[in-house]
């Protein structure tokens, strides 16, 4: 079958221009559909779509600076088809910028706006005189918008990262960095065998210098036919999430109770629940059955048989639980802000807002899960942002206001305590420092 991978592209790009999905979910579908399409294709696909959409923000400025016409008055296929042009013409070098401009002149012909082709052409050949000198900001003096429009980032998230992150243009550009794939092989009778099969198949992968049993891969594209995926031997998760779930302190064979309040799509449940099999008892809990809907596949692809799955609003209170929990992981509803790269559109949907909100969420949520821990038992709260507010403060809120008292993490995540941290009881993780997602981690113990 005759496959035009760029206007697969633009056809993405374009339903998340015209409706609310969310880009990575969409991204994901895509690639399940296309999942017969060379790996090459593959990783192109994602590359231009995830880029065109993390650095919308700054392609449009750049843009503008070439257009008769702002990209606001374009046509939504008109700016998807510049975007994703300009995209590969200033941020990928192996594609030439000839070939960028008349594959964008064919797409606006297939993709009924003939008409507007010598626009789209011009636009383009004017974008193409300026090359990389278009992405030279240097000599902007305000130096939140010098970043904002480096990093394609909306300035008050940039103005909130100077404020409150030392090295904050090092974050902002590995938030921009194309993350790598990490893979956990949780039966770990299985790992020379699931090892021998990647390198058979020529997969590139190293060991991840975090997890012990993790492995990074730098082009991992359709992982369903990863050796070792369908027979539920591994699981896909960032180190980040990995290290969220060896915090709860379980260990392989133990006969816990394990509450997991904000369970989608179920690594972390899935992780300890591998760890106790066939002991133990988890509970995974999510608010829609479209959520839970991610955990049943993820469990029985796994073969678990010591997991419960329940949809329930974390921040109603759940009777039946009241102290029944050894350890509750509370990772929690955040803004985001650690995992740019994989959530390319989150840096235009969230606002300060809308952050406020969610703050005041999970504190409710901690309040009832903090009911759910036994005396003497193990609360971990988690999110994947970086934001005092939604991480320092809300350790500070669990501190004052519940009965727990820190914890230390040392133990079960040594390798990162290599460096120096402000504390043993909490981590906020960043790309550029840590090699992994932007994740904040704390864990209690609960007075008895």
């Amino acid at each position: 079958m005759n496959i035009n991978i760029r206007e697969i592209i633009a056809q993405t790009l374009y339903t998340l221009e015209t409706s609310d999905r969310k880009s990575h979910l969409l991204i994901r579908d895509v690639l399940d559909k296309y999942d017969w399409l060379p790996g090459r294709d593959k990783a192109f696909f994602k590359r231009v779509t995830e880029g065109s959409v993390s650095m919308k923000l700054t392609l449009d400025h750049v843009l503008d600076r070439v257009s008769k016409k702002p990209m606001a008055k374009c046509k939504p296929m008109i700016r998807v088809i510049l975007r994703m042009s300009a995209y590969q013409m200033l941020y990928m070098d192996k594609v030439p910028g000839s070939a960028a401009v008349n594959e964008a002149v064919k797409l606006c012909g297939k993709l009924s706006v003939k008409e507007l082709c010598p626009f789209v052409n011009a636009v383009l050949r004017n974008l193409s005189k300026l090359g990389k000198e278009a992405l030279d900001f240097s000599g902007i003096s305000d130096n939140i918008k010098r970043l904002s429009l480096t990093y394609s980032m909306p300035e008050w998230i940039v103005s909130m990262f100077v404020k409150e992150q030392p090295e904050a243009e090092s974050l902002l550009k590995a938030l921009n960095e194309r993350s790598t794939t990490t893979v956990y092989i949780a039966d770990e009778e299985k790992r020379t065998e699931i090892l021998s099969a990647w390198k058979e198949s020529g997969l590139d992968f190293e060991e991840s210098p975090l997890v012990d049993g993790a492995y990074r891969f730098e082009a991992l594209e359709g992982a369903k036919t990863l050796p070792g995926f369908n027979e539920g031997h591994i699981l896909i998760m960032d180190e980040s999430s990995m290290i969220a779930a060896l915090a709860t302190g379980i260990q392989k064979g133990d006969d816990l109770t394990f509450l997991d309040c904000c369970a989608a799509p179920g690594g972390k449940s899935a992780f300890v629940a591998k760890k106790m099999m066939p002991k133990g008892k988890v509970y995974s809990r999510d608010l829609s059955e479209n959520k839970t809907g991610y955990l049943s596949e993820n469990f029985e692809r796994l073969k678990l048989t010591n997991t419960e799955i329940k949809v329930w609003d974390a921040t109603e209170l759940d009777d039946s639980l009241l102290e029944a929990a050894d350890v509750v992981l509370v990772d929690a509803p955040c803004s985001g802000l650690g995992v740019l790269g994989k959530k390319s559109d989150v840096r235009y949907n969230i606002s300060n807002e809308a952050m406020k909100e969610i703050s005041g969420i999970q504190k409710m949520i901690l309040e009832n899960a903090a009911k759910y821990v036994k005396p003497g038992g193990i609360l971990v709260y988690s999110t994947c942002t970086i934001h005092r507010a939604e991480n320092e403060r809300t350790v500070k809120y669990i501190l004052d206001k519940l009965p727990f008292t820190g914890d230390s993490l040392k133990p079960f995540a040594p390798k990162l305590f290599e460096k120096e941290r402000e504390c043993e009881y909490m981590l906020q993780l960043r790309p550029d420092r840590d090699g992994c997602d932007g994740f904040f981690i704390s864990r209690f113990v609960k007075s008895k």
